[in-house]
């Protein structure tokens, strides 16, 4: 059954980031509002590790105070999360615990969990 919501559930968020003209944005840092880096899920789906709940692709984007791009990372970086507890981001072979009760915006680690594990499902 948590197989089959995780995967209506990407279907869900595939088909409203497909609609979308840009990739969905779950974390941006700005520095002294000169410059700012944004992370955006790229490509998200069920994981094929069954300690994991879903695949995705960070892509990460620099823009200036005017909204202007100034570099756009063309790497595919890869991770896994799990939703469950142990909250878990695994970039490589390294897991990183997530704190979820983090303050939106804190950490990309939380936000990227955010993003995917508290999408709201109606």
């Amino acid at each position: 059954m948590r197989r089959f919501l995780l995967s209506w559930i990407l279907i869900a968020q595939s088909a409203s980031m497909s609609a979308a003209s840009e990739l969905a944005v779950f974390h941006t840092t700005s520095f002294g509002g000169s410059r700012s880096v944004t992370l955006s899920l790229a490509e998200s789906a069920v994981s094929h590790d069954s300690a994991f709940d879903f695949d995705v692709v960070i892509t990460l984007s620099e823009f200036d105070g005017a909204g202007a791009v100034l570099y756009r990372d063309g790497g595919q970086h890869k991770a896994s999360v799990r939703c469950v507890s142990p909250a878990t981001v695994r970039i490589n072979s390294a897991d990183y615990g997530v704190y979820v009760s983090a303050r939106p915006g804190a950490d990309w680690k939380h936000d990227l969990w955010a993003a995917l594990c508290k999408a709201p499902v109606s």
